[in-house]
């Protein structure tokens, strides 16, 4: 059965609903950007924060890179998604829904609530 993974194109100002099917060449497209952002992450040091923090705004880029290569945008409306003009995090999200939906994989979280699982497991702690 098909997966598809659909998008309001409202969110980046194209007015275009989007619904892409798990066709072999969206997954080749999502499997290069998912490779682009591992690359990228696995560049930098852990134990350098700033590296960190840089390398957080080159992921910016690949995603809104990765969402133009998807819904197969004109160059005005590619132009206006990789000026950075829209929400990262509906960029991010469908994203992650295409790594889900059509490989299975998926980007980490940007909620602040995995911060909160160390604290959660502190305060359960076995009273014996």
């Amino acid at each position: 059965m098909a997966k598809y993974v659909e998008f309001d194109g409202k969110k980046i100002g194209t007015g275009t609903k989007y619904k892409l099917i798990d066709s072999g060449e969206n997954i080749k497209k999502t499997i290069n950007h998912y490779i682009s952002i591992q690359k990228a992450a696995n560049e930098i040091d852990d134990d350098d924060y700033l590296a960190s923090i840089k390398q957080s705004g080159s992921t910016v880029d690949l995603i809104a890179t990765a969402v133009c290569d998807l819904l197969e945008l004109n160059a005005a409306q590619a132009k206006r998604v990789k000026n950075l003009e829209f929400s990262f995090s509906d960029e991010y999200d469908f994203f992650n829904d295409c790594l889900t939906s059509f490989l299975g994989l998926g980007l980490p979280s940007m909620d602040d609530d995995d911060s909160n699982d160390t604290d959660d497991a502190e305060e359960q702690e076995d009273p014996k």
